[in-house]
């Protein structure tokens, strides 16, 4: 992966959706399903190897079934 500029932020919302996912009971798989995207996207997402695109995130949103305001929440993503 190429040297990103804010890849702290990147990593604390892969693992903001990582507890999300495992809070809800729900495999990689899974919420690639409810999200409607490929699950090796949720893989990147998690992992913080991709900058990801404001309508993966929103997909995402829609599989854990909480807003976009509530994954961006500040706290949340220390």
């Amino acid at each position: 992966m190429k040297n990103v500029r804010n890849q702290p932020l990147i990593n604390a919302l892969g693992q903001r959706v990582r507890i999300l996912r495992t809070q809800k009971k729900l495999s990689m798989e899974r919420l690639a399903e409810l999200s409607e995207i490929d699950y090796r996207q949720v893989s990147y997402v998690e992992l913080g190897q991709t900058d990801a695109s404001i309508s993966t995130l929103s997909a995402l949103c829609k599989g854990l079934e909480i807003t976009l305001a509530e994954l961006m929440d500040a706290e949340g993503l220390k």
